[in-house]
């Protein structure tokens, strides 16, 4: 729904020139024209007064924005306010009169006049999503669902439309409608799938935000990029990586004996799984390594010895692997993820030739696992990822870039070796949950937001008003989503 555009009054003509001729049967129906002209212009926007979203309490100030449909609810965080919006999106901004979906969002209120921070999700979002960042500066915080996830889904999923361009579309709509009430300085951030979209946003729309945090963001350029594969064999101690190895085979080796207690982990941990167990159970096998280092939440000298008891293996592999991202609900929460890993966004190639004696199930095509049209093809965009870089390389002022030295998914850092006036900051020893309160050279990435906003950084260590959040909404995956479930799937969300 388009803002009405505000009445343009009628020149008056002062020269010397005559009137055109009228006839008079017709000058009474030209003056009800005019008449009625008038009434219409200047009857429904009132020119000297505010607009609907200038005036009044903040929740009136949202729902007035066209297309935005807001309700309060319990904030998060120390915050005083926060809000459900639904937006109303065109499904293709190339047509936006087509057909439209909602767009899921929430919003962390402080005050009109502070800083916003912008988070398009690269998944979905849940009332607890929040940004680190709106810790550190005091802000208000918007979170976005991303287009074809749960809660921005259209009514009829035509695929064709999920792309990075149309995603940023959106959140240039939704930068554009917001600033009519937040006109300050905003900051768009994001971590992993996340950071990768809010640089989508930035390479199309580079002057909706003021600067971006981008963390632990990977730039894939296919659906199997052999970059990951030498990174990940480098990463920890040979005697770690043996003892990595050594627990991956044997759980290989016991696999008719721990298959019951795999089956058993859904249920006991009240999860829904209703693929085939042995294919889903060696590919949990087979991305444990990189789930250990993704987020190396143990030491190698953690892991489950020879001796250890079957459903003792299998609850630590549940726990590196993130089991439940295999569950029914979850295939349903990714699909989308998955599409654009095999059409745009790519992922790492995970091979793990130490296993290959051992590896025996076929995987299911992955229309099946996802519930995909079988007929629905899966072509590679392939010039997506490198025409974002070269930007990136050359134009991408103001962008942050954080990892961590002994994540997998560090082996698709960006390069900054061109013009842009841009940062990056690899964090030794940290994962896939590095944050700028962890880093080394945090006083560098505050001071060079500082010298970008024009904003004093003065985050407080010991107890801010607003909380930084935890992980899992720094991330923006839920841990419970409440959806329809469907059946599992065997890539690594990242």
């Amino acid at each position: 729904m388009d803002r009405l555009l505000p009445s343009v009054p009628l020149e008056r003509r002062t020269g010397q020139r005559p009137e055109p001729r009228t006839s008079r049967f017709l000058r009474p129906i030209t003056a009800f024209f005019l008449i009625l002209a008038l009434i219409e212009t200047n009857g429904c926007t009132d020119s000297t007064g505010p607009e609907p979203w200038d005036r009044g309490d903040i929740l009136a100030r949202l729902n007035a924005l066209p297309g935005v449909e807001a309700r309060e609810i319990e904030p998060y965080y120390g915050y005083p306010r926060a809000f459900q919006l639904d937006i109303t999106q065109p499904v293709d901004h190339n047509h936006p009169k087509g057909p439209r979906f909602t767009q899921r969002a929430y919003l962390s209120h402080v005050d009109n006049s502070t800083p916003m921070v912008f988070a398009p999700s690269g998944y979905g979002t849940t009332p607890s999503s929040g940004q680190e960042l709106a810790g550190i500066l005091q802000a208000n915080c918007l979170s976005v669902t991303h287009r074809y996830f749960p809660d921005a889904r259209p009514a009829e999923l035509d695929w064709q439309y999920l792309d990075i361009r149309q995603a940023a579309q959106d959140h240039h709509r939704i930068v554009d409608l917001f600033k009519k009430i937040y006109d300050g300085t905003w900051i768009s951030t994001g971590a992993s799938k996340g950071g990768k979209t809010a640089v989508f946003h930035r390479r199309f729309f580079p002057a909706d935000v003021d600067a971006t945090v981008a963390y632990v963001a990977p730039f894939m350029f296919s659906p199997e990029d052999p970059r990951f594969e030498p990174y990940l064999r480098s990463t920890g101690t040979p005697e770690g990586r043996g003892a990595i190895h050594d627990f991956q085979r044997r759980l290989l080796e016991r696999k008719d004996e721990l298959l019951p207690f795999y089956g058993d982990w859904f249920v006991e941990n009240g999860w829904s799984y209703s693929l085939p167990l042995a294919p889903a159970f060696e590919s949990s096998v087979v991305s444990y390594e990189w789930g250990f280092w993704q987020r190396h939440i143990f030491d190698y000298h953690e892991i489950p010895g020879p001796d250890a008891a079957g459903e003792e293996m299998v609850n630590h592999l549940a726990q590196v692997v993130r089991l439940s991202f295999k569950s029914d609900v979850y295939r349903d929460y990714f699909k989308a993820y998955i599409y654009q890993v095999l059409t745009e966004t790519g992922s790492a190639q995970l091979e793990a030739p130490h296993l290959a004696d051992l590896l025996e199930e076929e995987g299911l095509d992955v229309r099946v696992r996802y519930s995909f049209p079988m007929d629905l093809e899966f072509v590679y965009r392939s010039e997506s990822i490198p025409d974002v870089l070269q930007w990136v390389e050359d134009e991408g002022h103001g962008i942050i870039y954080i990892y961590g030295g002994v994540d997998p998914w560090t082996a698709g850092q960006v390069q900054l070796d061109g013009t842009a006036d841009a940062l990056k900051v690899i964090q030794p020893g940290a994962d896939h949950q590095v944050r700028i309160l962890d880093l080394d050279q945090r006083d560098l990435v505050l001071g060079t937001l500082e010298n970008w906003l024009g904003l004093e950084m003065s985050y407080q260590m010991t107890a801010p008003t607003l909380m930084v959040p935890a992980e899992a909404a720094l991330f923006g995956t839920p841990d419970h989503p409440t959806l329809t479930p469907l059946s599992m799937g065997a890539f690594q969300p990242y």
